[in-house]
């Protein structure tokens, strides 16, 4: 796999499934990895990032529907009035292996549940801990 030089990592488009994992691998450093965060990543329609990143810091294990619900919420205000065609990349951050376990499964489900209901467009939902960066599929 070829790897964009760490320039363009502000810059560059996400094309790739891979793109956005080694994106997410270039902007949260190893040490934001040990607490349990979310963080947000828009890109424009030409799936470019945005200047903007989103860390919330301290989500529980099981989140409250409502509340991700209208977190995605926002997330779908904030495209539609700013940037068509344009998606977030969703990227849960905790201690331990890059396993997905169950409290990462009831946020991705809740996560496309609310994304789908507020017609949020989530371009990945990944998993980030200090020993790397996965995709978080649902199980």
């Amino acid at each position: 796999m070829v790897t964009p030089p760490i320039t363009d990592t502000l810059t560059s488009p996400v094309h790739t499934d891979s793109d956005v994992l080694f994106r997410v691998e270039q902007l949260i450093d190893v040490t934001h990895r040990f607490r349990q965060s979310l963080w947000l990543f828009f890109l424009d329609g030409n799936q470019a990032p945005l200047p903007v990143i989103v860390p919330i810091e301290d989500v529980p294990d099981d989140p409250d529907p409502e509340l991700v619900g209208n977190l995605c919420w926002i997330i779908a205000e904030v495209l539609a009035s700013s940037q068509p065609g344009g998606s977030v990349v969703i990227t849960l951050t905790r201690p331990g292996p890059p396993v997905p376990g169950p409290a990462d499964r009831i946020w991705h489900g809740r996560l496309r549940d609310a994304a789908l209901a507020q017609d949020a467009r989530i371009r990945m939902i990944c998993l980030a801990t200090p020993d790397g960066v996965v995709p978080l599929a649902g199980g």
